[in-house]
């Protein structure tokens, strides 16, 4: 399994919630086994998303539509960000543990 794992500092929490519920690079299509989202319990403008993909394709092509379709767009990402995300790839080649 491959995760695709995004980090942003958002502004607004819940401004940030509305457009990424809104999905508009597509992550409903995107092959995505899971979605994942968390807050930093410290900053809660400190956002995680991890989205779980059967190859290290479905992650790496979710991932440019992204680039392209949402972080590229200051009409859809607007003001929300304070940064630019982060995000990469990660290969689990282990685990531990239930769910």
């Amino acid at each position: 399994m491959f995760t695709l794992q995004i980090g942003y500092q958002v502004r607004d929490y819940g401004a940030w919630k509305e457009v990424f519920d809104r999905d508009p690079a597509g992550r409903a299509a995107s092959r995505a086994r899971s979605v994942r989202v968390f807050r930093d319990a410290e900053d809660q403008n400190s956002v995680a998303v991890l989205l779980d993909f059967d190859t290290k394709d479905a992650a790496t092509v979710f991932l440019e539509r992204l680039r392209s379709q949402v972080w590229d767009k200051p009409e859809v990402i607007g003001e929300l960000i304070s940064a630019s995300p982060t995000a990469r790839v990660l290969e689990q080649v282990a685990r531990e543990g239930a769910g």
